[in-house]
């Protein structure tokens, strides 16, 4: 009897068949990761309007497995606001220097005004301050011309002069948190700083060293109050090190904006 031979052309189709699904669901997994990272980040960003977040929230709802966090996030941010205990606002009213001044919001979401009292800041939105402190100054200015600009509460650790917590524009660039902390110390490891969140990593080092070269702020990479900027430090640092860290901050554009530590009047 003849030896029975056998193809390998349907092993070899249901291979490729198999190494055609396995990598349509890595590229699916893939962009589902990708989206829900833009969609976070677009829930954070501090200067999205009441209709954008919305309109995100709307989106969410409609999908098939919204992702819980944002939608957490979403939830918080239109329903308590952007400004928490801790938090800074500074406000300047042309013409009336009394109200020209950094207030801290305080355990109950309130800040208070001079001649106006306590205004409530719960669910106020930080691109919504402006006008919002404009209505309520109105109360006891004729027409007052109002600049204000929201402050968020960042943790500046590691290998810093003055490690803490420190208020920061959100407007401004990353890397006004280190110097509003004092700079670096010179076995400071700035290549390695990272962003923190509750303990969990939400910039890794390589996103870090990209945002201060590029001069990203703090809006722009959806960092929130609470939030920790880590920088760990070395035994000891080279003159190399040395060199290269200050020609990486040479390199940032820095803006000088009104900073107040808390407590720090």
């Amino acid at each position: 009897m003849g030896r029975r031979s056998y193809s390998a052309g349907p092993l070899l189709t249901l291979g490729r068949l198999a190494i055609g699904v396995g990598a349509l669901a890595l590229w699916a997994a893939s962009n589902l990761s990708g989206q829900a990272v833009a969609e976070d980040r677009e829930a954070r960003r501090l200067s999205a309007t009441r209709t954008e977040l919305v309109a995100l929230q709307e989106r969410l709802a409609a999908s098939p497995k919204p992702d819980t966090v944002v939608a957490a996030v979403l939830q918080r941010r239109l329903s308590d606001g952007d400004f928490h205990p801790g938090d800074g606002i500074a406000l300047t009213v042309e013409g009336e220097q009394v109200f020209t001044d950094t207030f801290v919001v305080n355990t109950t979401h309130d800040i208070e005004l001079p001649m106006v009292g306590t205004v409530p800041l719960r669910g106020v939105l930080y691109r919504e301050i402006e006008p919002y402190l404009r209505q309520q100054l109105s109360r006891v200015l004729r027409d007052p011309v109002v600049h204000a600009r929201g402050f968020v509460r960042l943790a500046v650790t590691g290998a810093v002069p003055r490690p803490g917590y420190y208020l920061v524009p959100g407007d401004g660039p990353l890397s006004e948190t280190f110097r509003v902390a004092g700079g670096l110390n010179s076995n400071a490891k700035l290549n390695d700083a990272r962003a923190l969140r509750g303990g969990q990593e939400v910039m890794d080092k390589s996103a870090v060293r990209s945002a201060l070269a590029s001069g990203q702020t703090l809006e722009q990479l959806s960092l929130s109050s609470g939030d920790e900027l880590s920088v760990p430090g070395s035994n000891g640092a080279s003159a190399f090190e040395l060199i290269k860290t200050i020609s990486i901050l040479l390199t940032i554009p820095l803006t000088i904006y009104a900073l107040t530590q808390i407590g720090g009047k």
